[in-house]
């Protein structure tokens, strides 16, 4: 009979341990939002391909509020207020969380305490916030400007000014993902743009991407979105096996491959023939929203470097003439047209490795390649460091 009890002592006891242990996986978020009294707070979920509502607490007279959420997995949450604003959190189950912030300028700040990956991310937001910022202040100067005698002086200022802004946000984003790999919040720095332009990407920046895979699928593996993550970046492994190839041949100080295509009048154009000017070699399509927009933002590039020893030769792999033809007009695309009717999958698109338009490689006056897969708000600083 003792032996018996002792036994059921210890049993009781280790279930006792167990309870203990065993960590508490509901999320408690308390915060206080000025400004919004009485006004109803909505929180989803993010998923790779959904956001579902899954809870909703009301603010009381001075917009306090506290809320408890069921939390299995560390995952992505919003809350949503009046006016389409939002705060992103990053939770791991357990956390106790607090939110400071005022409904009038929650867009651009916010305060989290109690949730690492959340504080993180939130720093990120107020670095980009204080960016768009800037952004929005050369937008006004630079419309004031539209009517003026120096509008070109100023807009030239102004563009410089835009990339100043711009590579600092890419550079905040590549050392906060380094420095960040094993964060959720990472995952969601790496897939921001910049406004409508994206900061970094699987192609310009393929091995931030790798690293940053590698970390959260080992630390996260049951995460929905990390393992979405996850499936790209497989597929960039298997592009990457046979961009090495390319790399090696396309490499910058490399032969621009030989291209000799008809323009529209049916003369054979060679890319050789341009031999002694800075060449942009543009591979692009009239159907292809995207290259129609690049065509416009070109535009103006060429007229301003053009008398100065810049030139574009613009494959277009349209099969259909008549429509490429058409969109050099309207576009005002008055550099060397030429057109490849074999279409993407052409030996030049396959030579030059182009996987998506537009695509862009700068070849240099002799006839080498100083960069390939350029992006267009990069551009006009490389032409300006090769041309003289």
């Amino acid at each position: 009979m003792y032996i018996r009890f002792l036994t059921v002592i210890a049993i009781i006891s280790l279930l006792i341990q167990g309870c203990k242990q065993a960590p508490e996986k509901n999320v408690t978020l308390s915060g206080t939002i000025i400004n919004i009294p009485g006004k109803q707070l909505f929180f989803y979920q993010v998923f790779p391909s959904s956001q579902p509502l899954i809870d909703s607490v009301s603010t009381d007279a001075t917009g306090n509020f506290t809320i408890e959420l069921a939390v299995e997995k560390a995952g992505f949450y919003v809350l949503r207020l009046n006016g389409g604003k939002e705060v992103t959190f990053v939770i791991e189950p357990g956390e106790k969380i607090s939110l400071k912030a005022n409904f009038d300028s929650i867009q651009r700040a916010y305060f989290i305490q109690g949730s690492p990956n959340s504080e993180l991310y939130a720093q990120y937001h107020l670095f980009t916030s204080e960016n768009l910022s800037k952004v929005d202040s050369l937008s006004a100067v630079f419309a004031e400007s539209r009517n003026t005698t120096d509008y070109q002086s100023v807009k030239n200022e102004l563009d410089e000014a835009y990339m100043d802004i711009f590579n600092r946000q890419k550079d905040k984003v590549v050392s906060f993902v380094g420095s960040h790999l094993n964060s959720l919040a990472s995952l969601l720095v790496i897939s921001n743009n910049f406004g409508p332009n994206p900061l970094v990407t699987e192609k310009t920046n393929p091995d931030l991407f790798l690293k940053l895979d590698s970390a959260l699928f080992q630390a996260y593996p049951e995460n929905s979105l990390v393992n979405d993550f996850h499936l790209k970046i497989l597929s960039l492994k298997t592009g990457l096996a046979g961009k090495a190839v390319l790399d090696s041949l396309l490499a910058p100080g490399k032969p621009a491959p030989e291209i000799t295509l008809p323009n529209a009048s049916g003369k054979e154009v060679k890319l050789s023939s341009l031999k002694g000017k800075l060449t942009l070699v543009y591979f692009w399509s009239g159907w292809n929203a995207l290259s129609r927009q690049n065509n416009i933002n070109l535009t103006s590039v060429y007229t301003k470097y053009h008398n100065r020893g810049f030139e574009i030769y613009a494959v277009s792999v349209d099969p259909d003439t008549e429509l490429w033809q058409k969109a050099c007009a309207i576009d005002k695309a008055y550099w060397i047209n030429v057109v490849d009717v074999k279409g993407p999958g052409s030996e030049f698109s396959k030579a030059y490795g182009v996987k998506s338009l537009p695509s862009m490689i700068l070849v240099g006056k002799d006839g080498n390649i100083i960069v390939r897969q350029t992006e267009f708000l990069e551009l006009e600083g490389l032409i300006k460091k090769n041309l003289y």
